[in-house]
Protein backbone atom coordinates (compact mmCIF):
# COMPACT_ATOMS: atom_id res chain seq x y z
CA UNK A 1 0.00 0.00 0.00
CA UNK A 2 2.68 2.21 1.17
CA UNK A 3 4.32 1.41 -2.57
CA UNK A 4 1.13 2.65 -4.35
CA UNK A 5 0.84 5.80 -2.44
CA UNK A 6 4.91 6.69 -3.53
CA UNK A 7 4.09 5.57 -7.40
CA UNK A 8 0.90 7.65 -7.60
CA UNK A 9 1.96 10.67 -6.05
CA UNK A 10 5.61 10.74 -7.66
CA UNK A 11 3.59 9.89 -11.04
CA UNK A 12 0.99 13.26 -10.75
CA UNK A 13 4.11 15.73 -9.61
CA UNK A 14 6.05 13.83 -12.79
CA UNK A 15 2.95 14.55 -14.40
CA UNK A 16 2.18 18.03 -13.44
CA UNK A 17 5.79 18.83 -14.04
CA UNK A 18 6.06 17.83 -17.45
CA UNK A 19 2.66 19.15 -18.67
CA UNK A 20 3.26 22.59 -16.98
CA UNK A 21 6.88 23.04 -18.65
CA UNK A 22 5.05 22.52 -22.01
CA UNK A 23 2.07 24.98 -21.22
CA UNK A 24 4.81 27.59 -20.09
CA UNK A 25 6.80 27.29 -22.68
CA UNK A 26 5.06 30.03 -24.84
CA UNK A 27 5.50 32.63 -21.55
CA UNK A 28 9.45 31.25 -20.88
CA UNK A 29 10.95 28.74 -22.30
CA UNK A 30 13.62 28.11 -19.64
CA UNK A 31 11.40 26.07 -17.55
CA UNK A 32 10.89 23.51 -20.43
CA UNK A 33 14.61 23.77 -21.01
CA UNK A 34 15.93 23.34 -18.00
CA UNK A 35 13.47 20.66 -17.07
CA UNK A 36 14.48 18.35 -20.23
CA UNK A 37 17.91 18.89 -19.76
CA UNK A 38 17.98 17.49 -16.86
CA UNK A 39 15.98 14.47 -18.00
CA UNK A 40 18.89 14.70 -20.51
CA UNK A 41 21.76 14.46 -18.54
CA UNK A 42 20.11 12.09 -15.83
CA UNK A 43 18.67 9.66 -18.98
CA UNK A 44 22.36 9.69 -20.20
CA UNK A 45 24.04 9.04 -17.57
CA UNK A 46 21.13 5.97 -16.36
CA UNK A 47 22.29 4.24 -19.78
CA UNK A 48 26.06 4.43 -19.73
CA UNK A 49 26.35 3.24 -15.78
CA UNK A 50 23.79 0.29 -16.91
CA UNK A 51 26.04 -0.67 -19.26
CA UNK A 52 29.23 -1.25 -17.53
CA UNK A 53 27.22 -4.95 -15.86
CA UNK A 54 27.97 -6.07 -19.58
CA UNK A 55 31.37 -4.90 -20.18
CA UNK A 56 30.55 -1.75 -22.07
CA UNK A 57 32.49 1.30 -20.57
CA UNK A 58 31.05 4.35 -22.27
CA UNK A 59 32.81 7.37 -22.16
CA UNK A 60 30.59 9.38 -20.09
CA UNK A 61 32.00 12.64 -20.29
CA UNK A 62 31.84 12.68 -24.12
CA UNK A 63 27.94 11.00 -23.80
CA UNK A 64 27.15 13.82 -21.73
CA UNK A 65 28.60 16.44 -24.17
CA UNK A 66 27.25 15.03 -26.98
CA UNK A 67 23.31 14.99 -25.68
CA UNK A 68 23.32 18.17 -24.09
CA UNK A 69 24.51 19.61 -27.23
CA UNK A 70 22.36 18.33 -29.35
CA UNK A 71 19.44 19.07 -27.09
CA UNK A 72 20.70 22.49 -26.69
CA UNK A 73 21.11 23.39 -30.13
CA UNK A 74 17.38 23.23 -31.03
CA UNK A 75 16.07 25.13 -28.02
CA UNK A 76 18.27 28.21 -29.22
CA UNK A 77 17.73 27.61 -32.58
CA UNK A 78 14.00 27.62 -31.94
CA UNK A 79 14.10 30.53 -30.09
CA UNK A 80 15.91 32.75 -32.36
CA UNK A 81 14.33 35.10 -35.11
CA UNK A 82 15.32 34.58 -38.83
CA UNK A 83 18.71 33.35 -40.30
CA UNK A 84 19.75 33.12 -36.82
CA UNK A 85 18.07 29.67 -37.40
CA UNK A 86 20.28 28.75 -39.60
CA UNK A 87 23.66 30.25 -38.43
CA UNK A 88 23.09 27.90 -34.87
CA UNK A 89 21.86 25.19 -36.82
CA UNK A 90 24.95 24.67 -38.45
CA UNK A 91 27.34 26.00 -35.83
CA UNK A 92 25.72 23.05 -33.74
CA UNK A 93 26.53 20.72 -37.30
CA UNK A 94 29.91 21.33 -36.76
CA UNK A 95 30.04 21.23 -32.86
CA UNK A 96 28.56 17.93 -32.76
CA UNK A 97 31.18 16.68 -35.67
CA UNK A 98 34.42 18.09 -33.51
CA UNK A 99 32.29 16.47 -30.26
CA UNK A 100 32.56 13.29 -32.74
CA UNK A 101 36.33 13.45 -33.95
CA UNK A 102 37.49 13.86 -30.05
CA UNK A 103 35.49 11.09 -29.24
CA UNK A 104 36.93 8.45 -31.61
CA UNK A 105 40.29 9.98 -30.95
CA UNK A 106 39.90 9.76 -26.75
CA UNK A 107 39.11 6.45 -27.20
CA UNK A 108 42.62 5.64 -28.79
CA UNK A 109 43.89 6.26 -25.38
CA UNK A 110 41.83 4.85 -22.53
CA UNK A 111 42.53 1.53 -22.92
CA UNK A 112 39.31 -0.62 -22.22
CA UNK A 113 38.90 -3.37 -24.39
CA UNK A 114 35.40 -3.30 -26.91
CA UNK A 115 36.32 0.34 -27.99
CA UNK A 116 33.68 0.41 -31.40
CA UNK A 117 31.51 -0.87 -28.72
CA UNK A 118 32.24 1.77 -25.94
CA UNK A 119 31.78 4.42 -28.79
CA UNK A 120 28.35 3.81 -29.69
CA UNK A 121 27.53 3.31 -26.58
CA UNK A 122 28.62 7.46 -26.34
CA UNK A 123 26.47 7.66 -29.02
CA UNK A 124 23.59 6.13 -28.20
CA UNK A 125 22.03 8.69 -25.65
CA UNK A 126 22.20 11.68 -27.87
CA UNK A 127 20.00 9.36 -30.57
CA UNK A 128 17.96 7.77 -27.80
CA UNK A 129 17.37 10.33 -25.40
CA UNK A 130 18.04 13.67 -26.82
CA UNK A 131 16.44 13.50 -29.87
CA UNK A 132 12.79 12.56 -28.56
CA UNK A 133 13.47 15.45 -26.27
CA UNK A 134 14.85 17.77 -29.22
CA UNK A 135 11.61 16.98 -30.74
CA UNK A 136 9.07 17.99 -27.78
CA UNK A 137 11.20 21.16 -27.78
CA UNK A 138 11.09 22.04 -31.75
CA UNK A 139 6.89 21.54 -31.39
CA UNK A 140 6.60 23.43 -28.48
CA UNK A 141 8.87 26.33 -30.63
CA UNK A 142 6.89 26.24 -33.88
CA UNK A 143 3.86 26.98 -31.11
CA UNK A 144 2.59 23.49 -31.15
CA UNK A 145 1.88 22.98 -27.29
CA UNK A 146 -1.39 20.64 -28.63
CA UNK A 147 0.81 18.58 -30.37
CA UNK A 148 3.36 18.13 -27.79
CA UNK A 149 0.93 17.09 -25.24
CA UNK A 150 -1.31 15.23 -26.90
CA UNK A 151 1.57 12.60 -27.75
CA UNK A 152 2.20 12.51 -23.50
CA UNK A 153 -1.67 12.50 -23.17
CA UNK A 154 -2.11 9.48 -25.60
CA UNK A 155 1.12 7.47 -24.12
CA UNK A 156 0.04 8.20 -20.61
CA UNK A 157 -3.29 7.06 -21.80
CA UNK A 158 -2.78 3.95 -23.49
CA UNK A 159 -0.51 2.76 -20.38
CA UNK A 160 -2.69 2.83 -18.05
CA UNK A 161 -5.35 0.84 -20.30
CA UNK A 162 -2.96 -1.67 -21.30
CA UNK A 163 -1.94 -2.36 -17.42
CA UNK A 164 -5.35 -1.96 -16.31
CA UNK A 165 -6.67 -4.27 -19.59
CA UNK A 166 -3.95 -6.37 -18.97
CA UNK A 167 -4.85 -7.38 -15.23
CA UNK A 168 -7.84 -8.21 -15.85
CA UNK A 169 -7.61 -10.22 -19.12
CA UNK A 170 -4.87 -10.88 -20.20
CA UNK A 171 -3.87 -14.31 -20.51
CA UNK A 172 -1.41 -14.69 -23.49
CA UNK A 173 2.49 -13.09 -23.52
CA UNK A 174 2.68 -10.55 -25.90
CA UNK A 175 6.78 -10.51 -25.65
CA UNK A 176 7.51 -12.99 -23.08
CA UNK A 177 11.25 -13.09 -23.85
CA UNK A 178 11.78 -9.42 -23.29
CA UNK A 179 8.62 -8.65 -20.97
CA UNK A 180 6.65 -11.30 -19.40
CA UNK A 181 3.67 -9.21 -17.98
CA UNK A 182 2.87 -7.88 -20.78
CA UNK A 183 -0.33 -9.12 -22.60
CA UNK A 184 -1.88 -9.22 -26.69
CA UNK A 185 -5.06 -8.61 -24.90
CA UNK A 186 -3.74 -5.70 -22.59
CA UNK A 187 -2.15 -4.59 -25.84
CA UNK A 188 -5.26 -4.87 -28.28
CA UNK A 189 -7.60 -3.46 -25.61
CA UNK A 190 -4.96 -0.44 -25.21
CA UNK A 191 -4.95 0.34 -28.71
CA UNK A 192 -8.30 0.08 -29.57
CA UNK A 193 -9.75 1.76 -26.93
CA UNK A 194 -7.29 4.90 -26.77
CA UNK A 195 -7.75 5.72 -30.37
CA UNK A 196 -11.28 5.99 -29.91
CA UNK A 197 -11.06 8.10 -27.11
CA UNK A 198 -8.82 10.20 -29.08
CA UNK A 199 -10.92 10.94 -32.03
CA UNK A 200 -13.23 12.89 -29.72
CA UNK A 201 -9.77 15.62 -29.30
CA UNK A 202 -10.98 16.84 -33.01
CA UNK A 203 -13.68 18.26 -31.38
CA UNK A 204 -12.21 20.08 -27.95
CA UNK A 205 -10.86 23.18 -28.50
CA UNK A 206 -7.37 23.61 -26.91
CA UNK A 207 -6.84 20.69 -29.67
CA UNK A 208 -8.72 22.52 -32.61
CA UNK A 209 -6.23 22.36 -35.60
CA UNK A 210 -3.80 19.91 -34.85
CA UNK A 211 -5.45 17.43 -37.52
CA UNK A 212 -8.36 18.79 -40.05
CA UNK A 213 -9.70 15.10 -39.35
CA UNK A 214 -10.81 12.90 -37.38
CA UNK A 215 -9.15 10.09 -39.03
CA UNK A 216 -6.10 11.79 -39.04
CA UNK A 217 -6.28 11.38 -35.34
CA UNK A 218 -7.27 7.85 -35.73
CA UNK A 219 -4.04 7.31 -37.39
CA UNK A 220 -1.77 9.48 -35.02
CA UNK A 221 -3.36 7.61 -31.79
CA UNK A 222 -2.24 4.33 -33.40
CA UNK A 223 1.12 5.01 -33.92
CA UNK A 224 1.98 6.77 -30.98
CA UNK A 225 0.70 3.56 -28.91
CA UNK A 226 2.56 1.11 -31.27
CA UNK A 227 5.54 2.79 -31.14
CA UNK A 228 4.92 3.63 -27.69
CA UNK A 229 4.83 -0.34 -26.56
CA UNK A 230 7.87 -0.91 -29.06
CA UNK A 231 9.93 1.74 -26.77
CA UNK A 232 8.61 0.02 -23.93
CA UNK A 233 9.78 -3.00 -25.11
CA UNK A 234 13.24 -1.85 -25.80
CA UNK A 235 14.07 -0.37 -23.20
CA UNK A 236 13.02 -3.64 -21.18
CA UNK A 237 15.37 -5.49 -23.70
CA UNK A 238 18.52 -3.23 -22.43
CA UNK A 239 18.02 -3.81 -18.88
CA UNK A 240 17.62 -7.30 -19.64
CA UNK A 241 20.44 -7.69 -21.36
CA UNK A 242 22.20 -5.73 -18.29
CA UNK A 243 20.43 -7.57 -16.14
CA UNK A 244 18.71 -4.34 -14.25
CA UNK A 245 15.61 -4.30 -12.64
CA UNK A 246 15.35 -0.30 -13.26
CA UNK A 247 17.31 2.40 -14.71
CA UNK A 248 17.82 4.59 -11.84
CA UNK A 249 16.13 5.00 -8.81
CA UNK A 250 15.37 9.37 -9.15
CA UNK A 251 11.74 8.66 -9.64
CA UNK A 252 10.53 6.88 -6.03
CA UNK A 253 8.22 4.07 -7.13
CA UNK A 254 9.22 4.35 -11.06
CA UNK A 255 13.06 3.87 -10.74
CA UNK A 256 14.78 6.35 -13.69
CA UNK A 257 14.11 8.57 -16.10
CA UNK A 258 14.37 6.17 -18.74
CA UNK A 259 11.75 3.84 -17.02
CA UNK A 260 9.23 7.00 -17.28
CA UNK A 261 10.20 7.91 -20.31
CA UNK A 262 10.97 4.34 -22.15
CA UNK A 263 7.67 4.25 -24.19
CA UNK A 264 8.46 8.17 -25.51
CA UNK A 265 11.50 8.06 -26.35
CA UNK A 266 10.36 6.07 -29.92
CA UNK A 267 6.64 7.32 -29.64
CA UNK A 268 7.50 10.85 -30.04
CA UNK A 269 9.74 11.13 -33.26
CA UNK A 270 7.46 9.20 -34.95
CA UNK A 271 4.67 10.56 -34.47
CA UNK A 272 6.08 14.42 -35.23
CA UNK A 273 6.76 12.53 -38.32
CA UNK A 274 3.37 11.74 -39.02
CA UNK A 275 1.97 14.73 -37.72
CA UNK A 276 3.63 16.85 -40.21
CA UNK A 277 2.89 14.08 -42.94
CA UNK A 278 -0.54 15.41 -42.38
CA UNK A 279 0.31 18.53 -42.48
CA UNK A 280 2.26 19.04 -45.86
CA UNK A 281 -0.18 16.32 -47.37
CA UNK A 282 -3.40 17.70 -45.63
Amino acid sequence: MKNLLIRTVTGLVFIAVVVGSMLCYEKSSVFFYLLFLFFTVVGTYELVRMARNVGLEGNLPMALLLSMTFFSIFQVMVALPGLWETYVLAAGCVVLLLLGVVLLVVELFRGHANPIGNVSLSLLPMLWVAVPFSVIGLLLGCQQVAVALSIFIIIWLGDTLAYCSGRLFGKHKLFERISPKKTIEGFVISLCLTVAISVSFYWIPFFHGVFSSPWHWTGFAFVVVLFATLGDLVESLFKRSCSVKDSGSILPGHGGVLDRFDSALLAIPVAAIYWLACVLLG
